[in-house]
């Protein structure tokens, strides 16, 4: 679905928010795991069963589209099961035009729009990949979401946005009537605006640190929590980290010099 560019006046670019000019690093120590509270699960659910469309077969690719090479088909009205969903080639098929795919259960990827699933988006929870819209474009522009492209405050709109929120509505730099801003001021916004703070991380969670924690420069750092194991470590999905205004994977273990301040669930 497409989401309109926001109209900047002088005054509103002066907010747009950053995760800071500098490459964050991790922090050395930490003094303990925080305290444990009610896990709570992504929007999205982790799968999906789902229908193929009438007619097929369709064709199966090793990846979100058509230049992809073709891995097996699958006929209409076939059960399958969605394990993730992902930001693809728009392609158009029985129910439509959309960048949305579906990994399925073999591992293989099929247009949204040749699987009934009951909705126009998503309908599980986003794969860990590189999905994001704007990975090439200038970090001086603006995503629809009015953030900088390819900080991480940007890339969680992303990942928020795909994943849904809790009221239905669009996450943006001023969600609910708050300016999130910069990535150490998430927390605040979030709880002014009802958004839930947890101490531990959950699927679709957005973890967050303050400023000049757990190796967060000035600007603080916030990211996608993609996985949750048994340990108490979590995997985060980020941008502007390890690498510059790009992205990236790590896992962060409690007790750890680089656990986060927060994990907001919007």
């Amino acid at each position: 679905m497409h989401r309109p560019r926001l109209t900047l006046t002088l005054a509103a670019a002066l907010l747009l928010a950053g995760c800071g000019d500098e490459i964050t690093r991790p922090a050395a120590s930490r003094s303990g795991p925080q305290a444990p509270d009610q896990p709570a699960l992504s929007v999205l659910p982790d799968s999906k069963s789902a229908t193929t469309a009438p007619g097929g077969p369709f064709n199966l690719r090793s990846g979100p589209g058509t230049g992809y090479d073709v891995v097996g088909s699958r006929d209409g009205n076939v059960a399958v099961t969605i394990t993730c969903t992902s930001r693809g080639e728009s392609v158009t098929g029985y129910y439509g035009t959309s960048r949305v795919w579906d990994k399925l259960a073999n591992g293989s990827w099929i247009t949204d729009t040749n699987v009934y699933t009951g909705t126009d988006g998503p309908a599980a929870r986003p794969c860990i990949r590189n999905d994001y819209p704007y990975a090439s474009s200038s970090t001086s522009g603006v995503d629809p979401w009015n953030f900088y492209n390819r900080q991480c405050t940007s890339f969680s709109a992303f990942r928020i946005n795909w994943n849904g929120t809790r009221t239905g509505k669009t996450f943006t730099n001023y969600y609910l009537g708050e300016h999130f801003g910069d990535a150490h001021l998430w927390d605040d916004a979030a709880r002014a605006s009802g958004v839930p703070i947890y101490a531990n991380p959950s699927v679709g969670r957005i973890a967050q640190w303050n400023r000049y924690t757990g190796g967060a420069g000035g600007f603080g750092h916030v990211g996608y929590v993609a996985a949750v194991y048994a340990d108490g470590s979590f995997l985060v999905e980020e941008y502007n980290w390890a690498t510059a205004y790009g992205y990236g994977t790590r896992r962060i273990y409690p007790g750890s010099g680089s656990w986060p301040s927060n994990f907001i669930d919007f």
